[in-house]
């Protein structure tokens, strides 16, 4: 613990069995002098419960994981990993399904009302920055309009513009909008069965983009500043499945390290994960962004300092 620096508080919002949150908690208060609550939102209905007056009837009560009663307004920072959906995960003694939809949209409206509106620390990112960058449309456009190369890409449900496209790019992949976790809809090179298929191309847009050759993945994380980089080497199309490959520590040129934190200030963020192709050229091309995408296995399996880093990066926000 770094005594001579001055104490925060922070909270992580997100959901039961967070692994980044409790192991970000660990390393906090091991390394600094912080106190970390983690707000399990999918598990509110346990003691102490949440609670919030305009009229100042009751201070903003979130409760955290340990049965602490937290006012948010002492919080100096919020690391928004996201909400838990209690459709799933909590009040198993709710069955049917009206009433588990009632319970996930008013903990939510409540949740994000009381945040957006009685906290006044730093966000780790805003929520509102964090759905606007989960779309794949606010993303492409950024990455193109600052530089960086990304596939040709469509978005349609038109048939003819569907078969027109893979037309000009015949090993062509396809993958969701946005996507559901009931139904994951796993990235595919498009195939003639669908396009001769107009109901289901008709269905609702997708992406359709050209497939950019090559072995080398790399996964990009950037915290602030910091860009820490791992080349992971895969045959497959996505390589996430399998994770039992090559994998390094890779530097990245210091062109592509500005133009990601480019993107990032264009979303409003502080923090994002990035997949990125290096072809067979040596060129990088931009995939993806996700606000808050998984890290912790890319410290496991290439041996970056993500924990430290990222530790590092929200004791600052927190402290600035």
């Amino acid at each position: 613990m770094r005594n001579h620096e001055r104490s925060a508080r922070i909270a992580v919002v997100t959901h039961e069995r967070d692994l980044h949150a409790h192991a970000v908690k660990a390393e906090m208060e091991r390394r600094y002098p912080a106190t970390v609550h983690i707000f399990e939102t999918d598990h509110f209905s346990r003691a102490p419960g949440l609670s919030w007056s305009p009229q100042g009837f009751t201070e903003s009560v979130f409760p955290a994981n340990d049965g602490t009663a937290v006012d948010v307004q002492g919080i100096d920072a919020i690391w928004f990993r996201r909400l838990g959906n209690t459709r799933t995960t909590a009040n198993p003694e709710v069955t049917d399904p009206g009433d588990r939809e009632l319970i996930y949209a008013d903990t939510r409206a409540a949740v994000l009302g009381m945040l957006t509106t009685e906290f006044r620390g730093r966000w780790i990112d805003h929520p509102e920055a964090f759905w606007a960058a989960q779309n794949k449309v606010v993303q492409l456009r950024a990455a193109h309009d600052l530089g960086l190369r990304i596939p040709e890409t469509l978005i349609s449900q038109s048939p003819d513009q569907i078969r027109k496209f893979c037309g000009i790019h015949p090993s062509a992949i396809v993958k969701a909008v946005r996507g559901v976790v009931q139904a994951p809809a796993a990235t595919a090179t498009v195939s003639e069965k669908l396009l001769a298929n107009e109901s289901a191309m008709r269905l609702c847009p997708a992406i359709y983009q050209e497939l950019v050759p090559g072995r080398r993945h790399v996964r990009v994380q950037v915290f602030g500043e910091r860009v820490l980089a791992a080349l992971l080497e895969s045959d497959d199309l996505d390589w996430r499945p399998n994770l039992d490959i090559p994998a390094t520590e890779h530097h990245l040129p210091s062109d592509i390290q500005n133009a990601l934190r480019a993107v990032l200030r264009r979303l409003n963020l502080t923090m994002g994960i990035f997949d990125l192709k290096l072809t067979d050229d040596d060129e990088y091309v931009w995939l993806e962004v996700n606000p808050q995408g998984q890290w912790l296995f890319v410290e496991g399996m290439a041996g970056l300092p993500l924990i430290e880093t990222f530790t590092d990066f929200l004791y600052g926000q927190a402290t600035r």
